[in-house]
């Protein structure tokens, strides 16, 4: 699992960023003596986040059989993260050696006469390309002879012999050591996989950030489109909304938010095949079937578009889960995931929804499955993640195509995995707070406005 996921999933279960920084530092500090013995001669190089913090507890647990000197790289105050600046200031109180790099003026600070250099400069989530004076650091530090250890994964561009991975195994890990996360938590679902997946890049511009097309709706149900359309529409910058004419008609004026183009009969019919491809390559991801009905054409349309299109990523849910029941094989072409309530899953599989089943099944098409329920059970065919947020209130029709629009949005920021994961836990968590402040008593509408409260709740972990 991702560290930014999982160190944000901790938080919100209870296991805070001080304790699992404490656990880390005295992890790699004990590795680093087994490995290499005491009384060496150990620069630990540190940035300002929580790599860093990790880097300042393993020098203070190495100092007290080594001669340890920590190298910041940039001023204190700008230490980032507040579990970071404690562990720094413990620092103070000991007999270690503190040089800071400030600029690239600094790097002859840099002295050869270490036996290990310790990089806790960045860790995840940093790539490509390095200013300075990072850049100088890291050549200088390769320039250097003697042992190169960094913690978690290797800085960009830093050359380790060893690479101490925390809590699971990281992109070149030589070992990997426990922090004190219980292995459950890589099964749950939390707030990291949607902060992980609601990330906006300043610069970015309209259309960066998401663009999905809802494919759905018909004379009796135009709700589920508009349901699913509405949750996207805080996730992603652009939604494009294929509808039957009549349905279309009632969902154009709802919102100015969406961008609809209506087919020429109240259901969908085989000739709209073009449309939908074409409308298809706007978009990131697509959402399949929800409100669509069960029409005979409907669902020839669905299968023969499935057939027509491949490489995307699908999101099938509702009706569209009616349409695939005897063509399963047909999924294979795309990145596909399926939303079914556990009947959903009996009328496709042919079988009762068990966690061996799910697992089987995933494996078996090569799909994403979200099997909703009291406790939503997820899986892509390696393991089975759950989700256990929401509540008896959202039984009211259009939950579920609350999720599949979440579901649908975020998988243009990640996996499918990851967006079923995010999708989940952001639908219970505002099912939740409309809870809290209505009572089980809600609507589906009550619901889609708590969206951005629950977007909230999430950053606060």
């Amino acid at each position: 699992m991702d560290t930014y996921i999982i160190d944000s999933n901790c938080k919100y279960y209870g296991l805070d960023t001080p304790l699992l920084m404490e656990n880390a530092g005295r992890a790699v500090a004990s590795e680093i003596e087994k490995r290499f013995g005491t009384r060496n001669k150990i620069a630990v190089f540190c940035g300002l986040g929580n790599n860093g913090g990790d880097g300042f507890v393993c020098a203070r647990y190495l100092s007290k059989e080594n001669q340890v000197t920590v190298y910041l790289i940039g001023e204190p105050d700008n230490i980032k993260e507040g579990a970071a600046v404690s562990k720094w200031k413990l620092l103070n109180h000991l007999n270690i050696e503190k040089i800071f790099i400030k600029d690239s003026s600094d790097i002859e600070k840099i002295r050869s006469n270490f036996e290990i250099y310790v990089d806790a400069i960045f860790g995840v989530g940093v790539k490509g390309t390095l200013r300075r004076p990072y850049s100088d650091v890291i050549n200088r530090i390769n320039e250097i002879n003697g042992v190169k250890v960094s913690i978690d994964v290797a800085s960009p561009y830093f050359m380790p012999n060893v690479v101490i991975s925390l809590h699971t195994p990281k992109e070149g890990a030589t070992t990997v050591v426990d922090i004190g996360i219980p292995k459950e938590f890589n099964y749950l679902t939390g707030p990291g996989y949607v902060n992980k997946l609601n990330k906006r890049a300043t610069d970015s511009h309209k259309g960066d950030n998401g663009k999905i097309l809802v494919i759905g709706g018909s004379k009796e149900y135009h709700g589920a489109p508009i349901y699913a359309s509405m949750a996207a529409s805080y996730l992603c910058d652009l939604v494009y909304v294929a509808s039957p004419k009549k349905c279309a008609k009632v969902i154009k004026p709802y919102s100015p938010d969406f961008i609809v183009f209506p087919t020429e009969k109240s259901h969908f019919i085989p000739g709209d095949i073009e449309l939908l491809k074409a409308l298809s390559e706007k978009a990131d991801s697509i959402l399949l079937g929800v409100g669509a009905g069960r029409e005979q054409e409907t669902v020839e349309t669905i299968l023969e578009f499935l057939k027509s299109i491949s490489c995307k990523k699908i999101i099938i849910d509702a009706d569209g889960l009616y349409a695939i029941k005897d063509n399963l094989e047909i999924v294979k072409k795309n990145d596909v995931c399926l939303t079914p309530h556990h009947s959903e899953y009996r009328m496709i599989f042919q079988e009762p929804l068990t966690q061996d089943n799910l697992l089987i099944n995933s494996e078996k098409y090569k799909i994403t499955i979200v099997a909703k329920g009291e406790v939503d059970l997820i899986s892509n065919g390696k393991n089975i993640i759950k989700n256990f947020t929401g509540n008896a209130g959202m039984t009211t029709g259009g939950t579920g195509d609350i999720l599949a629009g979440l579901i649908t949005a975020f998988s243009t920021k990640g996996t499918l995995l990851e967006a079923a994961c995010a999708g989940t836990f952001l639908n219970g968590i505002a099912g939740d707070i409309t809870a809290e402040e209505m009572g089980y008593n809600f609507r589906s509408s009550d619901m889609i406005e708590r969206i951005p409260k629950a977007l909230k709740f999430c950053q606060k972990f």
